[in-house]
């Protein structure tokens, strides 16, 4: 497939806009869905008012547009160890069959599909029924299990990626090679203001956006044990290490941020360091009208944006100039 201007995107599930601000730069991004308002907002204030809030299952098909890409992560909460795990069954895990099912019928020259590891690790049956669905469709299926910190992330955050490639366009997706640069939380955030003794709920520290502290629900003695004995969790309670990268920031940090405490601070970590261990500039900021907890959701919820930047890159080179070949 060869393109003088650059090839289009249509994006489903689109959160606040990880996947798609690595795709931005080298795609045009149509149209987008997400049915989380405060996702949408946030997307809309970093990557464009293309995108559309609602119930993907309600979009009639003749208002998505054609383009030459698909991608889209599907609610994952029903194959995380995290969420309510019902698999392929829940109503949240229904909605990858149903972005299988846009696909079916608009066939793109391309997808991507993006989840979490508990949909190959706990629900393997349905992940490869997937596949052998895409397969059957007219793809040339691939798949990886990706961690963000092989590709300069200050976080240890697996996801899995399905890819297609229409059948006629003769060549599989070759997913990018990781760098392996490892980058650790105090690269990613040491040079961010510090807080002192926090005694308000908020307070925003100095000029760097959603950067604001919060003291939640852990006990000053829970904390003190945590900062003796750091690597002590059987509490639930967990200390980000300075010279590592973070564990999975997950959506569940916007409850009370317990698992995910400052190196150094008796505090959660803010919005915008979660941000930065997810690879994220300061450029990229999310709205003072959108709640801190949903804020929070946003970012433990979001693909990484090296990750998402290197699969646009790997993608764009490969359908451009057709540099993976038909191999059998």
């Amino acid at each position: 497939m060869q393109c003088s201007r650059k090839p289009t995107i249509t994006s489903f599930f689109s959160g606040m806009g990880g996947l798609d601000l690595g795709f931005k730069e080298l795609f045009d991004i149509q149209w987008a869905n997400e049915f989380n308002p405060h996702a949408a907002h946030c997307y809309e204030e970093n990557i464009g008012r293309h995108i559309r809030v609602g119930d993907i299952t309600k979009v009639p098909l003749r208002s998505i547009p054609k383009s030459n890409g698909f991608i889209g992560g599907p609610s994952c909460i029903d194959f995380s160890s995290a969420g309510v795990n019902r698999g392929i069954e829940g109503d949240h895990g229904k909605l990858a069959i149903v972005y299988q099912e846009i696909i079916r019928r608009m066939m793109p020259d391309f997808f991507l599909f993006e989840n979490v590891e508990g949909l190959l690790t706990r629900h393997s049956q349905s992940f490869y029924h997937l596949i052998d669905n895409y397969k059957d469709m007219g793809f040339n299926v691939t798949w990886a299990l990706l961690n963000a910190a092989h590709f300069g992330v200050a976080q240890e955050r697996n996801r899995v990626f399905i890819a297609g490639i229409r059948k006629d366009l003769g060549f599989h997706f070759s997913f990018p090679t990781p760098s392996y640069v490892k980058r650790t939380v105090r690269q990613a955030i040491g040079d961010l203001p510090t807080a002192e003794t926090i005694g308000a709920r908020e307070r925003v520290l100095g000029i760097t956006p959603n950067h604001t502290a919060t003291w939640e629900s852990p006990t000053p003695e829970r904390l003190f044990d945590v900062i003796q004995h750091p690597r002590n969790q059987h509490r639930g309670m967990r200390r980000l290490e300075w010279d590592k990268p973070s564990p999975t920031i997950t959506a569940h940090i916007a409850k009370d941020g317990r698992e995910f405490l400052h190196p150094s601070e008796n505090r959660r970590i803010t919005v915008r360091e979660a941000l930065r261990l997810s690879g994220f500039l300061d450029s990229f900021t999310l709205p003072a009208d959108v709640p801190l907890s949903a804020q929070y959701r946003c970012v433990g919820n979001c693909v990484a944006f090296p990750v998402a930047s290197a699969l646009a890159k790997a993608m764009y080179q490969q359908i451009q100039f057709g540099s993976i070949q038909e191999t059998g």
